[in-house]
């Protein structure tokens, strides 16, 4: 995949210091990326793999939004219930834009579906992750 100027790149300010949630950051944004490039190219010649890489993301966040409330559970964090209600909003809302891009494959929703899910991946990394590393800190997490 080439870099493009629209990409999204990893830098510490998302970290947040727990390695297998930053490795889990990077791959989204790495999939996000993806798609970037995808939405750059002909439609028609690449909706097979754009249909691939939004059934990637879709997965991928699911594990990702997995593990944090897992350890949400585990170390009983006081912003649990704000952070799942987040993931539940993201989900529901990037359903909404996939079912817009399914029913007419304009590039329109596919574009609006991606700038919905880099403004709210860096927003959420830097605002709403943010809270629960202090937590994650003090049980141990590295």
């Amino acid at each position: 995949m080439e870099e493009n100027e629209k990409s999204l790149l990893w830098n510490s300010s998302f970290s947040v210091g727990v390695q297998e949630i930053d490795e889990q950051h990077k791959k989204l944004v790495e999939i996000l990326n993806e798609l970037v490039y995808l939405v750059g190219k002909e439609l028609k010649d690449e909706k097979q793999n754009i249909d691939v890489t939004v059934k990637k993301i879709i997965e991928y966040k699911t594990i990702h939004f997995a593990t944090e409330e897992k350890y949400f559970k585990q170390f009983d964090f006081d912003g649990a219930e704000e952070h799942i209600q987040k993931h539940r909003e993201f989900s529901q809302k990037t359903g909404e834009l996939l079912a817009d891009f399914g029913s007419t494959g304009e590039k329109i929703h596919l574009v609006e579906l991606l700038d919905f899910m880099e403004i709210w991946f860096v927003d959420h990394m830097l605002n709403m992750d943010s809270k629960y590393k202090e937590c994650f800190k003090q049980h141990g997490l590295k």
